[in-house]
């Protein structure tokens, strides 16, 4: 497409005169109009963004170098959930705490469908995990709790957690 006639690029969009005849343009008064100009952001910003991937696919990004880094970084959340169900820790939460979200969000869909979670905010749904939170007195959501009666209240990094519960150093395949 490049080099093509009618390659969409940005500098077409950015001269003065072409800007200036679309503002003043009684096309873009009305709705429609107004519709044309954003496609036609839209499509200048799509365009950048696949020139700056191009970019950064020419820098390296993407190598066998990154994709190792990246694995690892993959890994921890996965390695940590199986340390932490193996010691014992549990998540306590709540299905309508925002917070409790984003500490699912951190371990990722997988890893997070593996935690010891108990949900003490449906009493009805689930009475056995209500009770068990107001066993364990949770002020708060998330709340980590070690079985030696150790706890955290709030978010955690996945690092935080692997280094409170001393979690052994992953080692690369």
């Amino acid at each position: 497409m490049e080099g093509s006639p009618n390659a969409l690029t940005a500098g077409m969009f950015l001269r003065a005169n072409f800007l200036s005849s679309m503002v003043r343009s009684p096309m873009l008064r009305s709705n429609h109009g107004l519709k044309i100009w954003l496609a036609l952001l839209t499509a200048i910003g799509l365009n950048l963004g696949l020139q700056a991937a191009e970019t950064r696919a020419e820098d390296g990004a993407g190598s066998n170098e990154h994709s190792l880094e990246t694995s690892t970084k993959e890994q921890l959340p996965l390695a940590l959930v199986r340390h932490l169900n193996d010691i014992g820790v549990v998540f306590y939460g709540a299905w309508s705490c925002p917070a409790c979200s984003v500490q699912k969000i951190n371990f990722g869909p997988e890893a997070s469908e593996l935690l010891n979670y108990v949900e003490c905010a449906k009493p009805k749904l689930l009475p056995d995990q209500a009770t068990a939170c107001r066993k364990a007195e949770i002020r708060a959501y998330p709340t980590w709790i070690l079985p030696d009666g150790q706890r955290r209240e709030g978010v955690q990094s996945i690092e935080e957690l692997a280094a409170w519960t001393e979690m052994p150093k992953i080692t690369e395949p």
